[in-house]
């Protein structure tokens, strides 16, 4: 295993997160009127569900041998099946997941209010749990 590609994945992860609490610090009014920090929010959490999926791909490839997983969900429940993250992490993981699905797939759809108030609520701390948790599995490893 690559201790540099996991560093890489995890600043991937830092940055866009920093990036994401900027946009949910400010008060909500702010946040909605301006069509920037809705998109900015939208990409942060889209980036940050891309990069902790590559980084959870790489680990079951590298340290478990899976070799195919289905779906992005999919990473973290297997993730927490080989105890790299708690089950409470990976189960918010898979919501961001939905989020980012939702994102992506049904952008006409997006609510920009409960992209905020989710981010705002936990979806951003369990982000910072998610990469404390993988970093105390890759130091024992």
């Amino acid at each position: 295993m690559s201790a540099e590609r996991v560093e890489i994945l995890l600043a991937e992860i830092r940055d866009s997160l920093e990036i994401a609490r900027s946009m949910v610090d400010m008060d909500y009014s702010s946040f909605i009127r301006d069509v920037r920090n809705r998109y900015t929010l939208r990409l942060a959490l889209v980036e940050i569900v891309e990069s902790a999926t590559s980084l959870g791909l790489y680990l079951l490839r590298e340290i478990f041998n899976i070799k195919k997983v289905e779906g992005y969900s999919q990473v973290f429940k297997k993730l927490v099946e080989h105890g790299v993250i708690s089950p409470e992490v990976g189960e918010e993981m898979r919501r961001l997941v939905k989020l980012r699905n939702l994102i992506i797939h049904r952008y006409w759809e997006v609510d920009d209010s409960r992209i905020y108030r989710e981010a705002r609520d936990s979806g951003l701390d369990v982000v910072k749990k998610f990469v404390e948790e993988v970093e105390e599995y890759v130091s024992r490893t």
